[in-house]
């Protein structure tokens, strides 16, 4: 069994006919959509991805959106780094601030990995992304290069200009020297004019679900 599979098969049973669950984006959320669909159909899903929707949609959940509701049962997402603190940085996919309102909302938030991204400190080399107000991109430009960071604001590969936001809100890639004092200097970042979220998950993760391809055993972080 792929440790993908595996992953799923330890997070299935956390689901219950007549929960609401939020869904992730990312390949393994999306095998435990599909296999939550044999497993329990009897659910309502919440999701703040555009592919998790789609996919959701066309195996007949029920899929409603995040303005009208006000609590998740129970949510599944991804990650980019984890410590052992359950601190997460979600970097990559640019929803972080739709992901941080459904971990909000949910009574339990778990985050299904590789047990290669739990790490005693984060890599500077995963950039905290900013999800900033067009207006404001001056602003926290120099923000970041007062704090000792460099920002760059992400590009569409597929197009030229920028790649915003599903609110249409700029992406910002900030790399510091250090990611020892993050979670200061994400306050920081949060309290800039504009700054709408960052990618950093601070004592949101309930708990989260490893795999280790190596040894092909799976386990919980707490």
């Amino acid at each position: 069994m792929a440790i993908k599979q595996a992953i799923v098969a330890q997070a299935l049973p956390l689901i219950k006919a007549g929960m609401v669950v939020g869904f992730g984006g990312g390949t393994t959320v999306g095998e435990l959509v599909r296999q939550a669909a044999n497993h329990v159909n009897d659910i309502t899903v919440v999701t703040p991805s555009p592919t998790t929707r789609q996919l959701a949609t066309v195996l007949g959940y029920t899929v409603i959106s995040p303005a009208y509701c006000d609590r998740i049962d129970i949510a599944f997402d991804g990650c980019d780094q984890l410590d052992h603190h359950g601190n997460a940085l979600k970097s990559g996919g640019g929803i972080h601030t739709a992901e941080k309102i459904i971990a909000s909302l949910a009574d339990e938030y778990w985050l299904l990995t590789v047990k290669d991204r739990l790490v005693d400190q984060f890599d500077p080399q995963t950039p905290l992304v900013l999800e900033v107000l067009p207006t404001a991109f001056a602003l926290v430009m120099q923000t970041v290069s007062d704090l000792g960071g460099q920002a760059t604001v992400r590009t569409a590969a597929n197009r030229d200009g920028f790649t915003l936001s599903d609110q249409g809100n700029l992406l910002i890639d900030c790399h510091f020297p250090t990611y020892e004092h993050l979670s200061a200097l994400n306050q920081e970042l949060v309290a800039t004019a504009g700054v709408v979220e960052t990618s950093y998950f601070d004592r949101l993760v309930t708990n989260a679900i490893l795999g280790d391809a190596d040894h092909q055993q799976v386990t919980t972080l707490f």
